[in-house]
């Protein structure tokens, strides 16, 4: 993970989760590639975990949903586009009666997760699409969950860390102190903007925060979309930051229901409990349009 990369981006993910992420690849950063190699031989050389396959259940198909999300081509455990396809894949397969997302993450890039959530929520048109916190699920990972046709966390879970976060690494100190001077010179003060090499100015500042209340503004609309609610409403039901225990996410009104992934499989592998969501969703998407 590139470090400056990792602490500029776009993020919507549990706060402890991500500093323990940026301060593994800070120190990861600062290692010669000598000892990164020899650190990674005497790890057994460890790689990054695999996405996990799906799961077929009868007629239902589970997708988990784990680990950092992101784009292919950045690190992660689970990929906003083959979860994408996946679920694409699964709708318009007439053998697969309900589809049921099985989270456990803290999060990830803002990037990509829009259009995996727009395809979560295109599916719901198809057939039912159920999100399980099994047992957390914050923030990107709850942009996706509140697509669903219904979702549900389990006893013991968690949810909630809705918000987006990026942030700047001012690196001059550090290098004053190892008698180093890094210059930068570009096309354009433009392509250097934000660069970690100097404070952050005011003009930049301004910039990053500008993303991330654009970025939030998505976030917020896309939980109203999915929840059939007003934007408005969103913070005072499903919170600015803050996580919630699976009791207290069902007295507000951000989940539909606390259950097991075993129960929720077992529930809609039935057609009749496919049909009896399929028809609530409905009422709820014309009551959504009266609003």
């Amino acid at each position: 993970m590139d470090r400056f990369l990792a602490t500029s981006a776009l993020w919507a993910m549990h706060p402890a989760f991500l500093d323990a992420e940026l301060k593994s690849g800070s120190i990861d950063a600062m290692l010669p590639d000598s000892v990164r190699q020899l650190a990674t031989v005497m790890g057994g050389g460890q790689q990054a975990a695999k996405p996990a396959d799906p799961i077929r259940e009868g007629s239902t198909l589970i997708l988990p949903v784990v680990g950092t999300l992101a784009p292919q081509g950045l690190y992660g455990r689970t990929y906003y586009n083959v979860l994408a396809d996946q679920v694409r894949d699964a709708a318009a397969d007439d053998k697969i009666g309900a589809i049921v997302l099985s989270i456990r993450s803290p999060g990830g890039y803002v990037w990509g997760c829009a259009e995996a959530g727009d395809a979560i929520y295109e599916a719901r048109s198809v057939k039912p699409i159920v999100a399980v916190a099994d047992p957390y699920c914050f923030s990107a990972a709850y942009w996706l969950g509140t697509q669903a046709s219904a979702f549900y966390c389990t006893t013991s879970g968690e949810v909630g860390s809705v918000g987006v976060r990026s942030g700047h690494t001012d690196m001059s100190g550090f290098e004053s102190k190892i008698g180093m001077v890094t210059t930068l010179i570009a096309s354009s003060p433009d392509k250097i903007a934000g660069h970690p090499y100097a404070a952050l100015s005011d003009e930049d500042r301004a910039e990053i925060q500008a993303s991330v209340d654009e970025s939030n503004v998505a976030f917020a609309s896309a939980i109203a979309r999915g929840r059939g609610m007003k934007a408005g409403d969103v913070a005072k039901v499903h919170g600015t930051g803050k996580t919630f225990s699976a009791p207290a996410a069902l007295a507000n009104g951000a989940i539909d229901g606390i259950a097991t992934l075993r129960d929720v499989v077992a529930q809609y592998n039935t057609s009749r409990a496919r049909l009896s969501l399929m028809r609530r969703q409905v009422a709820a998407m014309e009551m959504a349009l009266t609003i």
